[in-house]
């Protein structure tokens, strides 16, 4: 099926291709390459961090984050929702990661340095719905998602919860409004450029995170996106705005 037919292309493979496309989106994008051992070996070389993800998957499900050690005679260590795994030897480490992966289809990727908050990281979910036959990218807003304790992945799903922008980043509501600015420019430019290599879908949520150098980064962008962190926004009207625009949208047929 080719992309354009798509309404809710799920290959996280797919829409890195689809934006690594646009040059002024690179910067915005994690290094990211389809799973192999040698593509495991060189990223963890380079990076130090890398996250090891299904190509088809939700809800941070099957996320694995690999870091070299340097300390201790340094090594590798694997870390899964269940179970951390220790290697000296860069090998013992790819077959591990192959023998957990199997035949699915996995990505791996750049590890962000993200801001946390306790010692728990962070991102961030924009959301952004536009009216099935055109019109314009509605951007609704930006919440916080905050990884419960022991936690590589921030998802609802997974214990993580919902804060608000300034609070993520430890700054007062006034200073939050230029970030909340800085993240639609950067969300809208997205949806443009999705909308333009899938242009049947209608929602995004898309994934954000923050280093330690105020870089903002897509982690990842779901076309048919929760949007329950949104009960939680200041705005108390605004869930109820999101919900009847979701149902209008999705009554308008897959």
């Amino acid at each position: 099926m080719k992309a354009k037919q798509i309404r809710y292309p799920g290959r996280k493979w797919l829409k890195h291709e689809a934006l690594w496309a646009y040059p002024n989106l690179r910067d915005h994008l994690p290094d990211t390459k389809l799973y192999s051992t040698q593509a495991f070996i060189d990223m963890i070389e380079q990076y130090k961090v890398v996250f090891v993800k299904p190509d088809l998957g939700m809800q941070g499900k099957g996320v694995m984050k690999v870091t070299a050690v340097k300390d201790n005679g340094g090594g590798y260590v694997i870390r899964t929702a269940d179970r951390d795994y220790a290697y000296r030897n860069i090998n013992n480490a790819a077959k591990r990661l192959s023998l957990l992966i199997g035949q699915q289809q996995y990505l791996v990727q750049q590890g962000i340095d993200l801001i946390q908050l306790s010692g728990k990281p962070v991102d961030f979910r924009a959301l952004l719905h536009i009216r099935p036959g055109g019109g314009q990218w509605r951007f609704f807003g930006v919440m916080g998602k905050v990884a419960a304790p022991n936690r590589i992945v921030t998802n609802y799903s997974s214990g993580g919860r919902a804060i608000r922008l300034h609070q993520a980043l430890g700054i007062s509501i006034e200073e939050s409004d230029e970030w909340e600015q800085r993240i639609k420019q950067l969300s809208g430019q997205i949806a443009k450029a999705m909308k333009k290599s899938f242009p049947r879908i209608t929602e995004l949520g898309l994934d954000l995170a923050i280093d330690h150098n105020k870089q903002i980064w897509l982690l990842e962008a779901n076309t048919k996106p929760h949007y329950r962190l949104f009960r939680h926004h200041p705005n108390p009207n605004l869930f109820a705005k999101i919900a009847s625009s979701a149902r209008l949208i999705r009554s308008n047929g897959a």
